[in-house]
């Protein structure tokens, strides 16, 4: 008796076997068979994609897990905004570090098969040639002094992650108030304290020895012979001052039809727009990558000239500038008691949780005592 080839079986069949897969070079392996296994197999459904990418993240996907986590934020953000409870697990998430974030993004979000390839093309053409740079520039090529950016790529990620997870807060300057309230800034303070971790952040913020996070405990502890950085927000600082900077962008962008369309006043918020643009952002650093992203260079500066115009001159005061004026709407919009700027910058924020740097009077106390406290469930709504 001869047995039954894959191909044969009823297609319905066939369609769940990617569920049943252990890994991403498992499904790849697959649809390579054949015709049949192609047709059936090779566009699976995008949360089983994106379980399967995360099984084989260390390998096909590094740095695990910044990279995926890059590719889905975007998705986990819009999750997060719909509901309280949304929220809360967001915040819970976030309290258990970057992999525990990570677990929720793999629940929430999906990359297709083409998600996958683009990231793929995109960790090849951006983010090598930008590690690379950044190594030299910050990192440690660059031998510079006694702090470096230790590890680039992930400083890289970070600051896409901090743009796609924060992009509600991040867009207002040039799309119309969104229909969810953006995250809140202690969710956005918590992210780097918990999620890039650092032994100084956690001294400026007060914790005592023994409220340390446990995984960061952990990793002291751990005899793993892979490298985590224990200064995640110090590195960023380097990578912020030696090459993430405002300067950066603004040297790329100086030539696009869509900076020189926009009027001088509004150049800064323009730069802020585009380098705080997630993954897209550190695209506009690579040769090409300007005029790749044109289009969507023109939609920040409509957005911007628009809305800064519409809202601004309603309640414009003597001296104020047009872009001050909406900043002032929106801080009133958005009702949030810790936001200091309407549009927050990865810099500003660092500099609260880094080094305990407040732009005000404000007693902080309050404030750091919510980042070290863990989200309460009866405040989240039912589940």
């Amino acid at each position: 008796m001869t047995g039954m080839s894959l191909d044969a079986l009823p297609l319905e069949l066939l369609f769940n076997l990617p569920q049943h897969l252990h890994s991403i070079e498992d499904l790849l392996s697959l649809f390579s068979t054949c015709r049949t296994l192609f047709r059936a197999c090779s566009n699976p459904n995008p949360k089983i994609v994106l379980r399967l990418a995360a099984d084989s993240g260390r390998v096909f996907f590094r740095p695990h897990p910044h990279l995926l986590l890059a590719a889905t934020a975007r998705q986990l953000a819009d999750w997060a905004v719909e509901e309280e409870h949304h929220r809360y697990l967001l915040e819970a998430a976030i309290h258990g570090g970057v992999e525990k974030l990570f677990e929720l993004a793999i629940d929430v979000a999906g990359l297709s098969m083409d998600d996958i390839r683009r990231l793929y093309t995109y960790k090849c053409d951006v983010l090598n040639p930008l590690n690379r740079d950044l190594d030299i520039t910050a990192g440690p090529a660059s031998y510079y002094g006694m702090t470096v950016c230790n590890d680039p790529e992930t400083a890289l990620l970070s600051w896409a992650i901090y743009g796609e997870l924060f992009h509600h807060s991040l867009e207002l300057a040039y799309l119309p108030f969104p229909r969810y309230k953006p995250l809140s800034s202690i969710i956005r303070f918590k992210w780097f304290v918990y999620c890039m971790p650092d032994i100084n952040s956690f001294n400026y913020m007060e914790f005592p020895r023994d409220e340390r996070p446990q995984f960061f405990t952990k990793e002291a502890d751990s005899r793993s012979q892979e490298y985590v950085d224990r200064t995640q927000q110090l590195s960023m600082n380097e990578a912020v001052h030696g090459f993430l900077s405002a300067s950066s962008w603004k040297e790329e962008l100086y030539e696009s039809p869509s900076f020189q369309a926009t009027s001088q006043s509004l150049h800064e918020l323009y730069v802020y727009c585009a380098m705080h643009a997630g993954l897209k952002s550190l695209e506009l650093l690579v040769p090409g990558g300007v005029e790749k992203l044109e289009p969507e260079l023109d939609v920040i500066a409509a957005g911007i000239r628009t809305s800064v115009h519409e809202d601004g001159e309603k309640e414009l005061q003597a001296g104020e500038s047009l872009a001050d004026s909406k900043a002032k709407r929106l801080l009133r919009l958005i009702g949030d008691p810790w936001l200091f700027n309407a549009y927050p910058t990865l810099t500003d924020d660092m500099n609260f949780t880094l080094w305990g740097t407040w732009p005000g009077d404000d007693d902080v106390d309050p404030l750091m005592r919510a980042i070290r406290t863990p989200p309460q469930k009866e405040s989240a709504g039912p589940l």
